[in-house]
């Protein structure tokens, strides 16, 4: 499954052109934070009374006549005092949150969704804002609420390997796969992006709070699209899943049913162009029945974070060979215990019990029931 480049995109059948980032004043801010959080005006609605009226600012001075204007059967607007109102709240719910509010068309805005057709007006972030068009690459990593042990613990061995590598993990902070991501990343201490499908000041599901709370004190970041005061509700999944395929290059799902919510996000990874991978599972096991199937029909295969994101980097070369650890080098010749590591590299076995653990903790290597060691992923 190939990545689609250019500023040109096609999403679903429909040729997209990716608006530039020329910065918006104050005023159109406003105006496009009180039109985000007008009940019942979404993207798409925002998008056709800004082209009619020429600017969001436009639209605010006269809402009525802009909503007849566009649709005058069906669009009933609010009056511009009301409107203003919603704004001036945001704003306050926004400062008490500590959030920061990114608008559509201004340069702090993620370029990453300029490539979905209704890309967010406006975005509230906690934490570090820069991370979500920073330099970095960005993984997502879904799946299944109700997991299994096996996929729990799949979960938290890709989260610990992305983390270890510097990729940020990108999760909908879902009870199951997603938290367990998230704690596995945070626990090696890497970046994590959270989409919520609900308000900053409503997160949801209420147990992931101190894993939230974690992924901004280690310099992460929790997005929501949703004005401050929105609740859960189902319908506002699918549009937060849009996001999650937008900001990773690769979208991973580590265990899901054939009808689970989470082929919903792998949809919209197919159609923007991501990377998706699959981890294999038991095939009577009905929990990665979704999973086997998207291996049968071409995703790629995950069978360690090394070996994913070695290949999402085409590496593989001797240049990068080289640049792996010796032991990690030295258990290509085969499975070995601690001990023969040591006596084979000349290492105290402590030393080399605390960089097989660092290896282990990446995903890099298991260990077997015997004692010894196992290299994961692919060998050259």
């Amino acid at each position: 499954m190939h990545s689609v480049s250019g500023s040109e995109k096609r999403i679903r059948g429909v040729v997209y052109r990716q608006p530039r980032l020329r910065g918006v004043d104050d005023a159109e801010r406003f105006a496009l934070l009180a039109l985000h959080a007008a009940p019942g005006l979404g993207p798409k609605r925002i998008r056709r009374l800004m082209l009619h009226a020429g600017s969001a600012a436009a639209v605010l001075r006269n809402p009525m006549a802009a909503g007849s204007a566009v649709s005058p059967r069906i669009l009933r607007m609010p009056e511009r005092s009301f409107l203003e109102r919603g704004a001036a709240t945001q704003q306050m719910l926004a400062k008490e949150c500590g959030a920061q509010t990114l608008y559509l068309g201004d340069r702090g805005y993620p370029a990453c969704f300029l490539e979905l057709e209704e890309p967010p007006i406006a975005l509230h972030v906690l934490g570090n804002a820069e991370i979500l068009s920073g330099s970095s690459s960005r993984t997502a990593v879904i799946g299944a609420r109700a997991c299994t042990p096996y996929g729990r613990s799949q979960a938290i061995r890709f989260g610990k390997g992305l983390g270890f590598s510097g990729e940020v993990l990108v999760s909908g902070v879902a009870r199951g796969i997603d938290q367990f991501a998230m704690f596995g990343a945070l626990e090696a201490e890497g970046p994590v992006i959270g989409v919520l499908g609900s308000g900053l000041d409503k997160p949801y599901p209420q147990e992931g709070l101190e894993i939230m709370g974690r992924t901004i004190h280690q310099g992460g970041a929790i997005v929501s699209e949703f004005p401050f005061g929105t609740a859960p509700k189902a319908g506002h999944f699918p549009r937060r899943n849009r996001l999650i395929a937008a900001l990773g290059r690769a979208v991973l799902v580590i265990q899901a049913t054939n009808k689970s919510g989470t082929m919903n996000t792998v949809d919209w990874a197919l159609g923007l162009g991501r990377e998706v991978y699959a981890l294999p599972g038991p095939v009577d096991d009905l929990a990665c029945s979704g999973t086997n199937r998207m291996l049968a029909e071409g995703a790629g295969m995950a069978l360690s974070p090394e070996q994913m994101l070695c290949e999402l980097d085409r590496c593989g070369t001797e240049e990068d060979l080289g640049k792996e650890p010796p032991l990690l080098r030295q258990l290509t010749l085969g499975d070995a215990s601690a001990g023969g590591l040591a006596a084979q590299s000349g290492l105290a076995e402590a030393q080399v019990r605390m960089e097989l653990t660092d290896l282990e903790m990446q995903g890099r290597v298991m260990r077997l029931p015997d004692g010894r060691y196992h290299r994961c992923g692919p060998r050259p």
